[in-house]
């Protein structure tokens, strides 16, 4: 590998190709600037604009809805600008001197420099532990919809929905859609919480509609939505474990099982999630303060109105500032964008001055709807502390809910103390999934607050690397 090949250099690097950042590279395109565009996934866009090839026959019809065709155009519009588009590239560490690492299709690690660095790497789904949720047979609602929109792939002709959250119901939506049958949609916080949404109808109209689409949709093919519900067990009797029935009770406000209540439902399949919480270890690895609010969704990246970091030439924008939708994204997209162009001089003060203004003030009522909806879809107390004590909370190093309040008792009551206590957050997806949760708990059987606990620690490789590109990265500088 070539020293030139090996060390690339560009007056922008945007880190990740959800809204944000297929919005902000198509602004800085047009004003001569240097820029790559990296992302993990096949297809630009992220995890919303996952789109069904069209060699799949039959799927191929899909239609998108208003917010996705939206983001379909911004792809379309940066294909033919001058962008270096990276795909199947993984972020693996933050270095000194504006460098990162990164992982190129799994065949070559590749050093990158920077002049200016826009994290926009948005979120993942949030989980809640139950007995049996290793199960094969149990999966998140996010794989779900991956597997119809990427793949054509239905995972099972019938399909129980649990959790908690809005996505339930796209989930649910695009299931009946591709010729699914669900069981029933199972919503963990109470169906007159959601009232508490009205207020924001006005500003955020196409997400009210496009719910409004997907609830026809789910009720006029018959399927039961019931509120208050969660999954209490899922069981597999077969010689391989596969999943065949789930346990399903009644809930009160805190989230706590009322016994007496369980119901069974016979499936193979169930698909579960319970919202979103931001993909913070890249701008935490390079340095950035953090913030925790469960009205953001968690531990975020702090910025100022302008997108700015901590961190010096580092902005950040998206989900990873909190979990607010779609529209939020396009909107702070747009702030980060004319946030560079003004560092680079590319427009003028006032210009800038103009633009910020109005977008911060679209800003304000993204941010009012994020607040309003990460407050009512939280996982309230009860349902973490009705985790039993054999359940699986850990599954890489196969760590119990008893193991962590053990641990706890024990005097480990900070995230890296538990870590080095119990291994939690120590295997390949590095507390991704579990870590989560996790932190919840440590707040509430420590009685901590956030900043007391602190996140999870994130260093290099910020993900796992394959031995075949790390053996062509001999030269590589800083690995």
């Amino acid at each position: 590998m070539s020293n030139e090949k090996n060390n690339l250099k560009y007056n922008v690097v945007i880190v990740g190709s959800g809204f944000s950042g297929i919005v902000a590279a198509g602004i800085l395109a047009d004003y001569d600037l240097s820029i790559l565009l990296l992302d993990e996934n096949i297809h630009l866009g992220g995890q919303l604009l996952r789109k069904i090839p069209v060699e799949l026959g039959d799927y191929s019809s899909y239609r998108p809805e208003y917010i996705k065709r939206i983001g379909f155009r911004f792809v379309e519009s940066i294909k033919n600008k001058k962008i270096t588009i990276m795909n199947r590239a993984c972020l693996v560490g933050v270095y000194p001197d504006h460098r990162l690492m990164i992982e190129s299709e799994r065949k070559e690690v590749l050093s990158v420099s920077y002049d200016v660095l826009l994290f926009a790497t948005g979120a993942r789904e949030r989980f809640l532990p139950f007995k049996g949720w290793n199960l094969p047979g149990v999966y998140s609602t996010g794989l779900v919809q991956v597997l119809m929109k990427s793949s054509g792939v239905l995972p099972a002709r019938e399909m129980l929905i649990a959790g908690s959250g809005l996505f339930l119901f796209s989930v649910g939506y695009e299931f009946l859609k591709n010729k699914g049958k669900a069981l029933a949609i199972l919503e963990q916080t109470g169906m007159m919480d959601k009232a508490k949404m009205l207020p924001q109808l006005f500003h955020q109209f196409s997400k009210f509609s496009e719910g409004g689409k997907f609830l026809a949709k789910i009720y006029l093919s018959g399927v039961p939505v019931k509120y208050r519900r969660k999954i209490v067990e899922a069981r597999g009797k077969g010689g391989n474990g596969a999943l065949e029935e789930v346990v399903v009770g009644k809930t009160d406000a805190s989230g706590k099982l009322l016994v007496g209540t369980e119901k069974i439902y016979k499936t193979n399949a169930l698909a579960v999630g319970y919202g979103f919480v931001p993909n913070i270890e890249g701008p935490q690895s390079a340095g950035c303060h953090l913030e925790f609010s469960d009205r953001k969704g968690g531990w975020t990246v702090k910025v100022n109105e302008k997108l700015e970091t901590s961190v010096e030439n580092i902005l950040a924008a998206g989900e990873i500032t909190g979990v607010g939708g779609a529209l939020k994204s396009i909107n702070e997209g747009k702030i980060a964008a004319f946030s560079i162009l003004h560092k680079f001089e590319k427009i003028t003060g006032d210009d800038y001055s103009r633009q910020l203004k109005k977008l911060t003030n679209e800003r304000r009522r993204h941010l009012a709807f994020m607040d309003l909806f990460n407050s009512l879809y939280r996982i309230p107390p009860g349902a973490l502390l009705d985790i039993p004590d054999d359940t699986v909370v850990c599954r890489c190093e196969d760590i119990t809910m008893g193991d962590i309040k053990k641990g706890i008792d024990m005097g480990f009551t900070t995230s890296r103390g538990l870590k080095t206590a119990l291994r939690v957050s120590m295997g390949n997806c590095q507390g991704r999934t579990c870590g989560p949760v996790v932190f919840d708990l440590l707040s509430l059987l420590g009685k901590q607050e956030p900043g007391a606990i602190g996140p999870f620690h994130a260093r290099p490789p910020l993900k796992p690397v394959s031995i075949d590109a790390l053996a062509h990265a001999a030269r590589a500088p800083y690995l």
